[in-house]
């Protein structure tokens, strides 16, 4: 590899500066399909360039394939009897594994439904979608149902959302992983399962196999890169192993629900209520309210509560003292005043150096007030057993 730098992004991480790996010069422009008799006279080779990313180790070629690359190609697996029985053992024990019979999966680049085929044997209640005119009449003659085109992020199937998927032999041919893979994440229901495999570029690597590098494949990848495309755009990797006697490499995913982040919302809604509320009872039962901590929590929580009930914000840290909290603009003590005011209540914001202000409140103060410790939640930990501060 050369130290040679080409400013393009990779198609995988986004990063900028690319090395350029490899050359091959001469090669077909096609390597999916044998010419006419008249297209021998204009025929050219073509030189292909590979690159690697320095950043995630990502193999590709800057280029996509033509739209008319799809209207040609021609599915040679489909006329292998060993293909054939591979890819129903494949689809098979992809279907039990995951308790797909009866269930919608949809394979996305589906060829002459082949697949698809395989996939209905095995219990699947199976959908494909394929670019390739030529490819789709012949899965539609075989009496399966399969959508025509691509699927960008912003695509939607009839069926959808899907308890599954498989794409086979299709991503290294894919111009925009992003895209791809969150249309086919899109399609999806919350706890889906997917199928994907791509040529394992670690055999092309290892065994020399230049004659495997070719221009409609545009993406090459490992188990490290592959599992970096699918986990980038949301999909858990539950495995990555060899496929067609290390021809290929195999991915199962599955796909989380959605972070909820309606919770946190209603966390520091609840928090602040919580917070509230202590001080105000404090309040009622007599004497000031303090917080102890006005480090980076203690300031979120004073900024989103209602603190108008507190006296005080206490902090050991000299270069703090004096200084006001934002928001709240509340200045922050020494915790020695605790000696002289009557401070009957104090709201821990630093549930990492709990132990130890609770022990310097016991020890140093002799404290018997109420305590609340702020922690995912407000829990008080003390009530008040006499006065606040013993003398």
């Amino acid at each position: 590899m050369t130290s040679k730098k080409d400013l393009m992004r990779c198609r995988l991480c986004g990063c900028e500066a690319l090395e350029r790996a490899f050359h091959l010069g001469n090669m077909p422009r096609w390597n999916h399909r044998l010419l006419g008799s008249h297209e021998v006279a204009s025929d050219r080779g073509v030189d292909l360039t590979m690159f690697a990313c320095g950043q995630c180790g990502f193999v590709m070629l800057p280029t996509a394939p033509a739209d008319e690359y799809y209207e040609d190609y021609v599915n040679a697996p489909s006329f292998s009897p060993q293909m054939r029985a591979a890819q129903l053992e494949q689809a098979t024990a992809f279907v039990r594994r995951f308790g797909l019979e009866g269930k919608r999966v949809l394979e996305v680049g589906c060829g002459d439904g082949s697949y698809l085929e395989c996939l209905a044997l095995a219990g699947a209640v199976a959908r494909g979608i394929e670019p390739s005119a030529a490819q789709r009449a012949i899965a539609l003659t075989r009496g399966l149902t399969v959508d025509a085109g691509v699927l960008p992020a912003d695509r939607g199937i009839a069926d959808a959302p899907f308890d599954a998927f498989v794409t086979r032999q299709v991503l290294e041919h894919v111009g925009d992983i992003a895209s791809f893979v969150l249309g086919v994440r899109r399609q999806m229901k919350a706890g889906a399962v997917g199928l994907v495999e791509v040529p394992n570029f670690d055999k092309l690597r290892l065994e020399g196999r230049y004659f495997d590098f070719i221009p409609e494949h545009v993406n090459y990848f490992t188990p490290t890169t592959l599992r970096l495309a699918l986990e980038l755009h949301g999909f858990e990797v539950l495995e990555t192993a060899p496929a067609i006697e290390g021809e290929a490499l195999c991915a199962l995913v599955s796909l989380p629900p959605a972070p909820d982040f309606g919770a946190a919302e209603r966390g520091v809604a609840e928090l602040s209520a919580a917070v509230s509320a202590f001080v105000a009872d404090s309040k009622r039962l007599g004497g000031e309210v303090a917080v102890w901590g006005a480090g980076g929590k203690g300031l979120s929580i004073l900024a989103c509560a209602d603190l108008r009930g507190v006296d005080h914000v206490l902090d050991s840290d000299p270069h703090k003292l004096g200084r006001f909290t934002p928001v709240s603009h509340l200045v922050v003590s020494h915790p020695d005043i605790l000696r002289e005011r009557d401070v009957q209540a104090i709201v821990i914001t630093a549930p990492a150096y709990q132990r130890e202000i609770r022990q310097v409140l016991e020890e140093r103060y002799h404290f018997r007030g109420r305590i609340a410790l702020v922690d995912g939640g407000l829990r008080v930990i003390q009530e008040r057993m006499s006065a606040g501060v013993r003398a």
